[in-house]
């Protein structure tokens, strides 16, 4: 069974729908009803009713055949192809098939989100004409971990940073905001994670019907906001010195730059946009049109402005603590080498390039 997203399916001509915002990456789907129980996962074993959908998207089946041609015939039409497979019985081999003809028919740079356990799978799926290997950590918590994603944090971070070592500068990994943790548990997270040269992709948690979380509710903007803008300083290079300061409830109280600083970054960078591979945009994904905008599929030229403005408001009325000369000398820009700290002072060597 091979499955595409529905705005893939669009811009390939096998559907027609009206869309907010076209993809931008050619989303598949291979594999049966998958064997893990994510409590938050539409595709877990014990979701009741539909298996369609992962977060808010549909992903209607599709010919193989068809998917091959209608590739063929729309050039240009995304930036990259990415598969998610699900944990069931053959789907590697079904993986690496489709890969290689998918990678035949549109030459397109492929990202493939996949549990990889052993190098021998890495190496196959890289032969097979893959660029980028996804593998999710998803929970950022520790203590929640083995009920919400089954098994360890640990245990997951050591096959990331491990597959990173091996095959640097080819591995991502998912990190989904508002399953529980606090915004320690996520900044430490990511900041481990870029350092060991892993890619972080950014999700905005997404109750989806019949799941153990239906009932659950997406992250604070605001929490996510100051996640997105922590993604962005370890991105770019050109805010060399900063900081990241917790309050009591582990929440994040300050980046050690003034609001001018701040400002000026957003305006070089705006980094409310979906976080992930090269090319990946994934309109709606996590977002219900006209509700609140998580990740923007495109930068939004009439309101962007906007964007930046609120956040910075919402931090004031926070209690976000700004560096001194918050109130806008300078141009915000700062000289010398990269030093990134946590917490207490705790000193990080500087991250390898991994975009």
């Amino acid at each position: 069974m091979v499955r595409a997203s529905i705005g893939t399916l669009t811009v390939l001509g096998l559907r027609d729908i009206r869309m907010d915002a076209a993809p931008t990456t050619a989303y598949l789907m291979i594999g049966g009803r998958c064997s893990s129980d994510c409590a938050y996962c539409g595709q877990g074993r014990s979701v009741a009713g539909d298996h369609s959908r992962l977060s808010r998207i549909s992903w209607p089946e599709v010919d193989e055949d068809q998917l091959i041609a209608a590739f063929v015939a729309h050039p240009g039409a995304f930036q990259r192809v990415c598969f998610q497979a699900t944990a069931s019985r053959g789907v590697f081999r079904q993986l690496l098939s489709l890969v290689q003809r998918i990678h035949q028919a549109s030459g397109l740079p492929v990202s493939v989100s996949y549990r990889v356990t052993r190098d021998e799978e890495a190496e196959q799926l890289l032969d097979a004409g893959v660029e980028r290997i996804g593998v999710a950590i998803d929970c950022c918590s520790e203590q929640l971990y083995p009920t919400i994603r089954g098994g360890t944090l640990a245990d997951a971070k050591s096959l990331v940073k491990s597959l990173s070592e091996k095959y640097p500068g080819r591995v991502t990994t998912h990190l989904i905001i508002g399953l529980g943790e606090d915004e320690m548990e996520a900044s430490e997270l990511m900041l481990d994670m870029r350092h060991a040269g892993v890619l972080v992709s950014l999700f905005a948690f997404t109750p989806v019907q019949g799941t153990q979380m239906e009932h659950g509710s997406p992250p604070p903007l605001l929490a996510y906001r100051k996640l997105q803008f922590l993604l962005g300083l370890l991105d770019w290079e050109d805010e060399e010195h900063f900081c990241v300061a917790y309050d009591a409830k582990n929440g994040i109280h300050s980046f050690g730059l003034n609001e001018a600083q701040m400002r000026s970054f957003l305006n070089r960078h705006f980094l409310f946009v979906t976080h992930g591979c090269p090319g990946c945009n994934r309109p709606f994904y996590t977002e219900v049109p006209g509700g609140t905008m998580f990740n923007f599929p495109n930068i939004p030229a009439e309101t962007a402005q906007g964007e930046i403005d609120q956040f910075i408001q919402d931090l004031k009325t926070d209690g976000f603590e700004f560096a001194e000369g918050q109130n806008g000398e300078g141009e915000g820009s700062l000289t010398g080498d990269m030093l990134d700290y946590v917490g207490d002072e705790e000193s990080l060597s500087p991250r390898p390039d991994s975009r």
